[in-house]
């Protein structure tokens, strides 16, 4: 069965969304979803009925000293609650270190442009998350 993923760069205030299928190896930037205009569960359950998504791939913190901060601890919780919500859908961790640095980079965003691509930059550092996962198997 093929399989469909769903990255997610999870943050307080935006999510960022990337896809990719185990066809084509390539994730995808998608959307960033603004949580302060749209309830983020409703939303992930639109994209995963509409996509048939199989896997989510989660963005964590990593911190070299193992020593978890509160951000890591943030995104543990969101993961419990995931694998809650949509216990039928895979949930892989991976690594979202110097993701969005990435994602700035291929973004091309300098200075105050990074302010105005924020949406941007999340939804390109999910995709930076999904392909270092793709990039494993």
């Amino acid at each position: 069965m093929p399989k469909n993923y769903l990255a997610i760069d999870y943050g307080e205030r935006r999510t960022g969304i990337a896809f990719a299928s185990d066809s084509t190896g390539i994730a995808f930037p998608r959307e960033t979803i603004d949580l302060k205009e749209k309830n983020l569960w409703t939303e992930l359950e639109r994209l995963a009925m509409e996509n048939k998504i199989t896997d989510f791939v989660l963005g964590m913190p990593v911190h070299p000293n193992d020593h978890p901060d509160s951000k890591q601890k943030t995104v543990e919780n969101f993961a419990e609650e995931l694998r809650e919500r949509f216990p039928q859908i895979e949930l892989h961790l991976q690594d979202e270190s110097y993701s969005t640095q990435e994602a700035t980079a291929k973004v091309g965003a300098k200075g105050a442009q990074c302010k105005k691509n924020k949406g941007r930059i999340d939804k390109a550092a999910a995709a930076v998350i999904l392909q270092r996962f793709l990039d494993t198997l």
